[in-house]
């Protein structure tokens, strides 16, 4: 009996590796990105895990500002410098949120510098610009509210899905806010915090915003459910801190409006 050549044996395993190969060990994009980042990018990301305890939020930026007065061109962390921002203005007490939000702002226009075909910077730099138009004077705000506009905008452009829709969120929130005569529109808020939902249907801010602009527009039932529903979702491993911030929030306005609680 003649015995296969060992050559061809070795041939077919490696047709069949390769074979399984695009279905079973492909790296996935995530992992690509990441292995690309800088080490202070990475250990700041790490850190932002963390950011219910402000201490860590601050230990990463600082890692993240230290790196671009190193490296001015890194584009990833100057988009993550205008993240951390954002959410270290949301957790300030109100009166000192106008004195962070300027290097959120610095650093989202950095990034959309560097690379306009990115979404990050596009969609962060937006978000510092709506937070300092809720914060500034009304003159200050409302000549803020196209700027905001145009870059949720180019982020539906890029991808309508960063952040579970967070810009499609950001113009229904404008559109809640805005005199009618900067285009300002509480309905047309509902119908697009609505289709928000149906896209990510446990999104506790879209949730919130939805039942702020229920209320608005006399809606009261409608509000008090999407309270009660904010109140019951789980742990979320990625929006965590924001989770815990929002079932407060939604706690707060239960007891204000519909006197839950008391």
């Amino acid at each position: 009996m003649k015995r296969r050549p060992t050559k061809l044996l070795t041939l077919a395993k490696v047709l069949l590796v390769s074979l399984l190969l695009p279905f079973s060990a492909q790296p996935d994009s995530g992992s690509i990105a990441s292995s690309s980042l800088s080490e202070p990018v990475r250990r700041a990301d790490d850190f932002y895990l963390g950011r219910r305890n402000l201490n860590n939020l601050h230990h990463g930026l600082q890692l993240l500002r230290d790196h671009v007065s190193k490296e001015p061109a890194d584009y990833e962390a100057w988009w993550r410098i205008a993240k951390f921002v954002s959410y270290l203005a949301r957790q300030a007490p109100d009166d000192q949120k106008l004195k962070v939000l300027p290097e959120g702002v610095a650093a989202g226009r950095r990034a959309v510098a560097l690379d306009p075909a990115r979404v990050e910077g596009h969609f962060w730099l937006g978000a510092n610009l709506g937070l300092t138009a809720e914060e500034e004077n009304f003159l200050r705000g409302i000549s803020l509210i196209d700027k905001v506009r145009r870059e949720m905008e180019i982020v539906n452009q890029l991808d309508p899905d960063y952040e579970q829709a967070s810009a499609s969120r950001t113009l229904a929130r404008v559109d809640f806010r805005a005199p009618f005569f900067k285009g300002g529109n509480k309905r047309r808020s509902i119908a697009l915090l609505e289709k928000c939902l149906t896209r990510y249907p446990e999104n506790s801010l879209t949730m919130l915003y939805l039942a702020e602009s229920y209320l608005a527009a006399g809606l009261r039932d409608e509000a008090r459910k999407q309270l009660e529903s904010i109140l019951t979702l789980c742990p979320d491993p990625v929006y965590g801190p924001e989770l815990a911030d929002n079932q407060e929030q939604a706690r707060r306005m239960l007891a204000e409006e519909f006197h839950a609680g008391k």
